[in-house]
């Protein structure tokens, strides 16, 4: 058995975790990324290609990330007949703030409001959302008094919401259909170039992600946390049957409250950040690339390797 992934987002970790499960693994690689790739030795086959869309003919698992849809579009993946670990038609749930929308009050999580262009108050700080999963590119913040400017260049889909002024934390979530489990694997916070602004404020800087801290948040506030992973998990069976197969994160605002900003249907690049609560459920280190390759031994132990592909 083959597993197999395009080398960006989180494939490090993908490959890493299918060679500790004792799997042969595969990686799609542009030139440009070769070298990189290749000095790991993580890939037992590699694939130097310019499109990635040649990961569609291929006949292990696919390990499906974040730069996937980007890469090779919804349409294509959901009519591809290769097989990818996980349900494919989640991953199309992410992409959209109103499917965003749909599932995260399907589950009754809390989430930040969103604001209409004629209730905007000058003096307020608002967060202005691209839609889709950007890695924080194109979003920003603003006063209401500076938005007309700011949104008039802004041609991609984006929303106004209110700006919360606390902590943003990011939850992964690994749900097993084969142990009928959900396990939560880690916490991150995101490194965002705007954050330099605390050093230099110059000029405003943007929201791109730059890399993740892991978190070891308040022992108090993981059972609430779960309960809305589980909440979550039971609204995906109703809306995309079988629902969800594997990773997934929450993504919430938190300032004593926590209110939901989106989520992602796929592992989150926030889980590359090392973290220990995998030692909860296996008593090891267990990263979210190792458990989607532990969850593939365990489907092929038991005979139910199409419980968790599609």
């Amino acid at each position: 058995m083959i597993l197999s992934t395009i080398a960006s987002h989180s494939s490090l970790q993908i490959l890493l975790g299918a060679k500790e499960e004792g799997f042969r693994t595969r990686l799609y690689v542009k030139p440009e990324r070769k070298a990189f790739y290749a000095s790991t030795g993580l890939a037992d086959e590699l694939v130097v290609t310019k499109d990635m869309s040649a990961i569609l003919k291929d006949d292990g698992i696919i390990v499906p990330h974040g730069s996937f849809v980007a890469y090779l579009g919804l349409e294509a993946i959901e009519n591809a007949g290769a097989r990818f670990f996980g349900n494919r038609r989640f991953l199309k749930w992410e992409t959209a703030f109103e499917l965003q929308d749909r599932a995260l009050d399907k589950a009754g999580i809390p989430r930040v409001e969103v604001i209409k262009p004629d209730e905007v108050e000058p003096d307020k700080l608002y967060f202005v959302r691209i839609e889709g999963p950007k890695g924080g590119s194109g979003h920003f913040i603003a006063k209401g008094s500076e938005l007309e400017e700011r949104l008039a260049g802004l041609s991609e889909p984006h929303r106004i919401e209110e700006f919360i002024p606390g902590v943003y934390l990011y939850v992964h979530f690994f749900y097993s259909p084969i142990l009928g489990r959900l396990e939560l694997l880690g916490v991150d916070e995101r490194v965002v170039i705007a954050d330099g602004n605390s050093r230099w404020p110059v000029k405003p800087l943007p929201y791109t992600i730059a890399g993740n801290v892991g978190v070891a948040l308040r022992e108090s506030l993981l059972p609430r946390l779960y309960d809305y992973g589980l909440a979550f998990v039971e609204a995906m069976k109703k809306l995309e049957p079988p629902g969800v197969i594997g990773p997934f994160a929450l993504h919430f605002a938190y300032d004593g409250d926590f209110r939901a900003i989106g989520f992602a249907s796929r592992i989150d690049g926030g889980s590359n950040a090392p973290h220990w609560y995998g030692r909860l459920y296996w008593r090891e280190p267990m990263s979210m690339g190792r458990r989607i390759a532990r969850e593939i031994n365990l489907a092929l132990k038991e005979e139910r390797l199409e419980e968790v592909v599609s």
